[in-house]
């Protein structure tokens, strides 16, 4: 069974610029990754090389490199039909709707006008 999401923890999305499908993905606060019985330490300046490199894990499992902005990109705007069904499989109850909390693509035009 899944664990819920820390509150604090941040949503990510990132879009296949291919086939326009959003994934989830988790951002954890050092915190939360400290509990971790495997901590890999990179020493020296290999730390920000590893860290650029590094594949973005979706919930679904799918890797991803958003950094590159080649394959995928993160975003905050798309519509809630392009979100991977299998990512939002991956989340319980209490965290589902947070999957829900991004902007709309008609948001973008939306200024009052008089």
């Amino acid at each position: 069974m899944a664990k819920p999401i820390p509150c604090d923890a941040d949503l990510l999305f990132v879009e296949s610029l291919a086939s326009g499908t959003v994934h989830i993905a988790v951002r954890y606060r050092a915190g939360h990754l400290a509990q971790d019985q495997v901590i890999e330490t990179v020493t020296g300046g290999g730390a920000f090389v590893a860290m650029a490199v590094a594949p973005m894990v979706t919930r679904c499992g799918k890797r991803t490199f958003p950094q590159f902005e080649r394959d995928h990109e993160k975003t905050t705007r798309f519509s809630d039909d392009r979100l991977c069904r299998a990512c939002y499989r991956t989340l319980t109850v209490q965290d589902q709707e947070r999957a829900f909390e991004h902007d709309q693509p008609e948001d973008a035009g939306d200024t009052a006008s008089t």
